[in-house]
């Protein structure tokens, strides 16, 4: 009797037994901590990065038109479990974990900034952040927002160069403000903070960046 027709069969669920036995790697996705959640009728007191620009100001009705960004923050305990396999949300899309290589006090995620991947940092908080050339950190949009202006805000404005002292505007915003080069009448959220306290915008802070 051939047994070889029977040997192979045999083997064959042999391996089809072990296959389904041996555990499966479980990958994690890890994801920014969640941003904060604004409503118009919410905006009472935060400070957060904004973009807008001096036309964004409806000077009839005192109000600011700006759109509120979230710094990208991940929990220091899930980085630290970061796995080859992984999936790290990173700008809003999925990053598949190739590499993982230790950098000063940061990570590289595949290769880095400078080969298609990122860099991770520890942060205050028991936090880690993604940052980007020039040490800008990545951020996420959470909405567009109409606030009212305070009689009282403040400007607080950086120089044009990092040497420069900062210019702090209590009264004539608008007359400032128009004065400005146009590429300076733009504020974006890598530089510019904005105050909101009882609902209306108290404070402006631009600081100068690379």
């Amino acid at each position: 009797m051939n047994m070889k027709p029977f040997k192979l069969i045999a083997l064959t669920a042999l391996m089809a037994l072990l296959c389904c036995c041996a555990p499966k790697q479980n990958h994690q996705r890890i994801e920014p901590l969640p941003a904060i959640s604004l409503a118009a009728d919410s905006l009472q007191d935060c400070t957060l990065p904004a973009v807008f620009a001096s036309n964004s100001i409806d000077w009839e009705d005192s109000t600011l038109t700006v759109k509120f960004y979230n710094m990208d923050l991940y929990d220091a305990v899930e980085i630290s479990l970061l796995q080859v396999g992984d999936t790290l949300l990173y700008r809003g899309e999925p990053m598949v974990v190739a590499t993982i290589e230790e950098r000063g006090e940061g990570l590289d995620i595949n290769g880095g900034i400078d080969n298609g991947g990122c860099c991770l940092y520890g942060y205050e908080g028991g936090t880690y952040v993604a940052r980007e050339y020039d040490d800008h950190a990545v951020y996420s949009p959470i909405g567009t927002f109409r606030v009212a202006i305070d009689p009282n805000c403040i400007l607080v404005d950086c120089g044009e160069e990092p040497l420069d002292p900062s210019d702090t505007i209590s009264s004539g915003l608008r007359q400032y403000l128009e004065g400005l080069e146009d590429y300076r009448q733009l504020f974006f959220q890598l530089n510019t903070v904005v105050t909101i306290e009882h609902g209306k915008v108290t404070a402006i802070n631009r600081r100068w960046i690379p």
